[in-house]
């Protein structure tokens, strides 16, 4: 029976085989085609979905700046307006209203009491605001209190301490220079 196929020939066995192997190289080459191509797909599903997710935030991202950037704006106009706005508020308060009074009255000559009663300050403010505004409002009045100064007797035993200080200080030497100028300063 085996007789009657032909007895094939060694390059007849070799052409098969190679259309063997070329059928199978083929076969394989598709099945990895068909795979990368899957996974090529999936990688790009995902992504498609990261990107989605990402123009998301970016979207909310956007709206976010926008009305932080209104918000800014209208601030930046609040501001501006406030900073037009004469300064009355602040002049305007009660305390701010007891300290005006409180020169006034000390410009017209009040006594320290008086501020301290009828301006809701304290005894260390009337008395420095009536030494600074009498003082430049009545010259007289701080001529007197000048004198009255001077009039009262200094005391010895406050004499002899004053005296000695007097006594020990060095005397400046005249450097033929002039007093203020750079050259007494830094010389």
């Amino acid at each position: 029976m085996f007789e009657i196929l032909p007895n094939p020939s060694f390059e007849a066995v070799l052409i098969a085989v190679r259309g063997v192997l070329l059928i199978g190289a083929f076969w394989v080459f598709a099945l990895a085609f068909t795979r990368w191509r899957r996974a090529d797909e999936r990688d790009s599903q995902a992504l498609r979905a990261q990107l989605e997710r990402t123009f998301a935030e970016v979207r909310s991202l956007h709206e976010t700046v926008s009305v932080m950037s209104a918000r800014i704006e209208s601030m930046s106009e609040r501001v501006e307006t406030d900073s037009r706005r004469p300064q009355m508020a602040a002049v305007a308060t009660p305390q701010a209203r007891g300290y005006d009074l409180a020169m006034r009255m000390a410009k017209n000559g009040s006594s320290v009491e008086d501020l301290v009663a009828n301006c809701g300050i304290t005894r260390h403010e009337a008395e420095l605001l009536t030494r600074l505004h009498a003082a430049k409002s009545q010259p007289e009045v701080a001529n007197w209190h000048a004198r009255q100064q001077e009039r009262q007797p200094v005391q010895s035993w406050q004499a002899a301490p004053q005296q000695q200080q007097v006594a020990q200080a060095p005397q400046p030497q005249p450097t033929g220079r002039k007093r203020g100028s750079l050259l007494s300063v830094v010389g």
